[in-house]
């Protein structure tokens, strides 16, 4: 694997930020920030339930374990979002077997890219569409969520390159004909993205863990998706903890995002 697991170790560090010499990036924390207008209404409040995965929860202590699609279904999932890349060259080896097993079950689906801040974001989004073309996604196909741009790794100048990221999304948009979603956080942007409101334009995949719902970005109304749990259970998984997300709308907005029907 090219970095720790995405969500352990982002979770694991609670300062504001932290600089590693193996990765020679800052994390930014996943500490609290300042509740959103509609405080209070936790997770529960929200019914079309997801989750997102990479190959990190498929490792088992006794080894890799597929997971059983039907009973994630049967555990009222209705979408998930897969890793797919990393980087320039990194490929998620179970992406293709989960995109394969949550088609079987006609389950949503999405894919997204975890981005490298020192790497250029036309070569990154190049490379995700690859792969994305190699597993039969077009990012406007019937089940499919919109392609996902995951901010949440920051330079070791504590920064993010507006223009790379901007490029990525650019990209992905232009060969795919959807704007990408962007998965992050309020203070990732605020931090090491100046508080830019040029994402305010794409959909928001937010993460703040707990019961409050997380601050939309800056020039945003609101989020699309929340990830508010990194220590959920999902039945017909691995049996690890897993990121838990749920969507702001109801099951038939969620059925139009992914075009069915």
């Amino acid at each position: 694997m090219s970095h720790p697991p995405r969500r352990t170790l982002v979770g694991a560090l609670r300062a504001a930020a932290v600089t590693t010499a193996a990765l020679a990036v800052t994390v930014v924390a996943l500490g609290p920030v300042p509740p959103a207008g509609a405080a209070g209404t936790g997770p529960d409040a929200y019914t079309v339930r997801g989750f997102d995965s990479s190959h990190h929860n498929h490792e088992t202590k006794n080894g890799d374990k597929a997971y059983d699609w039907p009973a994630v279904v049967r555990g009222g999932q209705s979408f998930v979002y897969l890793k797919a890349t990393e980087g320039l060259t990194f490929d998620d080896g179970w992406f293709g077997r989960d995109i394969a097993g949550a088609r079987s079950v006609d389950l949503v689906h999405g894919a997204y890219h975890f981005f490298k801040p020192d790497k250029d974001g036309t070569a990154q989004a190049d490379h995700f569409l690859d792969v994305l073309r190699r597993e039969g996604l077009t990012g406007a196909g019937p089940g499919e969520l919109p392609p996902a741009l995951d901010l949440e790794e920051c330079g070791k100048d504590g920064r993010i390159p507006l223009g790379q990221v901007k490029a990525f999304l650019q990209r992905v948009r232009q060969v795919t004909g959807t704007a990408p979603v962007v998965y992050t956080r309020r203070n990732v942007v605020d931090e090491c993205l100046g508080g830019t409101k040029d994402l305010a334009g794409h959909r928001s995949w937010l993460a703040r863990y707990g019961t409050t719902a997380p601050q939309p970005l800056p020039g945003a109304a609101g989020w699309d998706f929340w990830q508010h749990s990194e220590r959920a259970g999902v039945p017909g998984t691995a049996g690890l903890p897993m990121d838990a997300d749920v969507f702001h709308g109801d099951l038939a907005a969620l059925h139009r995002l992914a075009h069915v029907g």
